[in-house]
């Protein structure tokens, strides 16, 4: 369990998730919301005692925070603030979706406090 929820506060972290053909703040804001659903989507499919049994970080995780910082330094670049960045965000949380107790989780978290919280 300690593990799932550590997995969920790295996931809590990205501010802004990645793709190389990010042009607008809007277009970063979307990719970042697409790497949150794949990381959602791959740990969605492993169970809670995978999950707790693992003993490296799943590949979707060092995925994630490669791709995060690439799409920030992306953002960083279009001159795309911080708050501009959790508006953008907290705006495409409903487009999330979760098939198990993991997304469920994340997805609840990110409804209620939202990104940069």
């Amino acid at each position: 369990m300690r593990k799932l929820i550590i997995l969920m506060a790295a996931l809590g972290l990205v501010v802004a998730a990645c793709g190389g053909d990010s042009d607008s703040c809007d277009t970063v804001a979307d990719d970042a919301i697409q790497v949150i659903q794949d990381v959602i989507d791959e740990l969605d499919s492993l169970t809670l005692e995978e999950i707790a049994a693992m003993d490296e970080e799943p590949e979707a995780l060092a995925d994630m925070e490669r791709r995060a910082d690439e799409l920030q330094q992306k953002a960083n670049e279009l001159g795309c603030s911080d708050a501009e960045m959790e508006q953008l965000l907290n705006a495409r949380v409903g487009d999330l979706t979760a098939e198990g107790m993991f997304g469920e989780l994340l997805i609840g978290e990110l409804e209620g406090g939202g990104f940069f919280e």
